[in-house]
């Protein structure tokens, strides 16, 4: 007789897992390592995405604001992995919009489809201080949300440090600076910041997607660098990894905060979402993004086996193939 265990494997082999975000750096990657292990996925796309469609999954066109297409993303799905959220937006109320209400939404279209999906959401260490931002609130008002609609679901929450790896544009100038031989790093260059290669998280993942129940917990997560990385260490690794003098200089704080409300007034006029931010830098200057260890029972047999000085040369060979460098 089929364990447990075995029962929940054969339905993740014939009931998709349902993806939010599915184009995003994330997303793409969790994407392509999941239809590479023959599991079924249906993606929640806003638009044509030639490259994530030619793997051969099921996709349902749509967003988060938009419950026909939710229900048909959720219809008969086992697990649904919610990556989807605004990294970027003109207003505070639009970060709620997505990360907070989108996912309330979500949640509760999942507790009533017939499947009852388990909700897998990846979130950010910015919820542990909602304060700082915009998007570190709604960050939190997604992990809350999560806990009130669940209504009896299982669900599971990983809280994200900075993720890099291949592919990755938000980290790409930082790289790029340190390809060239120059750190340019916000003050004070003792804040501390846990990382976690995209691999790493690709791992996990599927872990998680394997395991025989979830306890409805949050989970902070790194590379498994104790105490995590200062902001002065990234020259240091940079250099000793690429065989190079790379030099630091430190941009005080009255400067970041010029070019933050500059950053702000540009998009505002052009009518975008601004990059660079004041909410931005305050995530920025806060002294500790360092992820406190898991304890969480999923994360058993899970280990990171990527720390910065490999996964910094990796991430700058793939930017080279790639002709980014």
């Amino acid at each position: 007789m089929a364990t447990y265990a075995q029962a929940k494997a054969s339905v993740l082999a014939k009931a998709p897992v349902a993806v939010t975000g599915a184009s995003g750096f994330i997303g793409r990657a969790l994407v392509k390592r999941l239809s590479a292990r023959a599991i079924p996925l249906r993606l929640l796309l806003r638009r044509p995405d030639p490259e994530l469609e030619a793997l051969g999954v099921e996709v349902v066109r749509g967003a988060l604001d938009r419950e026909d297409s939710l229900r048909r993303l959720l219809d008969g799905a086992a697990t649904l992995v919610h990556c989807a959220g605004a990294i970027r937006a003109r207003r505070a109320a639009d970060f709620t919009a997505v990360n907070e209400t989108g996912t309330a939404r979500l949640v509760r279209l999942a507790a009533q489809s017939a499947s009852r999906p388990r909700v897998l959401l990846l979130s950010s260490l910015a919820a542990r201080e909602p304060g700082v931002s915009a998007y570190a609130g709604s960050k939190l008002g997604g992990e809350r949300a999560l806990v009130r609609e669940a209504a009896g679901l299982e669900h599971f929450c990983l809280r994200l440090p900075a993720v890099y790896g291949p592919g990755d544009r938000a980290t790409f100038g930082l790289f790029q600076q340190l390809n060239r031989g120059l750190g340019i790093l916000p003050a004070p260059l003792n804040n501390r910041f846990s990382l976690l290669y995209l691999s790493d998280l690709e791992n996990l993942v599927e872990h998680l997607l394997r395991q025989k129940a979830w306890s409805g917990g949050i989970a902070e997560v790194d590379d498994g660098r104790a105490g995590g990385y200062a902001w002065s260490e990234l020259p240091e690794i940079a250099a000793r990894q690429l065989d190079r003098r790379v030099r630091a200089v430190s941009v005080p704080q009255p400067v970041l905060w010029a070019t933050a409300a500059g950053s702000e007034g540009v998009a505002s006029l052009l009518g975008r979402a601004p990059i660079w931010t004041r909410g931005k830098l305050n995530e920025f200057s806060h002294p500790d993004w360092v992820s406190c260890d898991g304890k969480s029972s999923e994360l058993e047999g899970w280990e990171p086996e990527v720390q910065l000085d490999q996964g910094l040369l990796a991430t700058i060979a793939w930017y080279r193939q790639a002709g980014w460098l």
